[in-house]
């Protein structure tokens, strides 16, 4: 942008009057010192290349510890937040709008998770996944890769608990949007029944016996 002040022809507002062209070269990356701090399995300060983001300083540190968050990792720049990073936007969205790049003397923070809840049964990826305030059922199922071929997905059960005791809920497909996910919940998904509704056998004196 500077240089085409300069050089009319390296960035004219017609292309096709583009008559001068230029190439950078990187000699030297320099490097940036970071610290990360909290719920991470190797705490620390890290000399890391000056074009790191936020997700290469947790790779660096191991990650966060199993009582960690992956859904609130802050940036610390000078008094203020840079940045709060969820890994879930990156991991399961391919989202890089808050994995910016680090400065130098920049502070990684991991907080403890707020709430866990836990998925079994017919999904593609069976786990325990950390939910935000704002999440629902329809929200954790796209965590979870969303449901198998052999999914009952018209009704799912969830047990959970309340303040003194453990309570369970039936949710319908229509209200998957509007169910929201408590810490310590359990979700299961059921699979089919192993039977079918418009099937007919034929036996006996035809060319191609089987089930229709």
């Amino acid at each position: 942008e500077q240089l085409g002040q300069i050089y009319s022809g390296l960035n004219p507002a017609d292309q096709s009057q583009k008559d001068t062209y230029m190439q950078v070269s990187l000699g030297q990356v320099r490097s940036i010192n970071v610290a990360v701090i909290g719920e991470v399995r190797r705490p620390g300060s890290y000399t890391l290349p000056s074009l790191a983001t936020v997700f290469n300083a947790l790779y660096s540190a191991g990650g966060p510890t199993v009582s960690g968050s992956f859904r609130d990792i802050q940036v610390l720049r000078g008094d203020s937040v840079a940045a709060t990073f969820d890994l879930y936007d990156l991991l399961i969205n391919s989202d890089q709008s808050d994995n910016i790049r680090l400065r130098s003397q920049d502070i990684i923070k991991i907080s403890p998770y707020t709430n866990r809840v836990e998925v079994t049964g017919e999904v593609k990826r069976k786990g325990i996944y950390e939910t935000k305030e704002g999440d629902y059922l329809s929200d954790l199922i796209d965590y979870a890769g969303g449901f198998t071929g052999d999914a009952y997905s018209h009704r799912i059960r969830i047990t959970g608990n309340d303040s003194r005791q453990r309570t369970i809920n039936d949710v319908t497909k229509s209200n998957f949007d509007s169910f929201e996910i408590n810490n310590g919940d359990s979700v299961a998904v059921g699979k089919v029944l192993d039977r079918f509704r418009n099937l007919v056998e034929i036996k006996g004196a035809v060319f191609r016996e089987g089930k229709y």
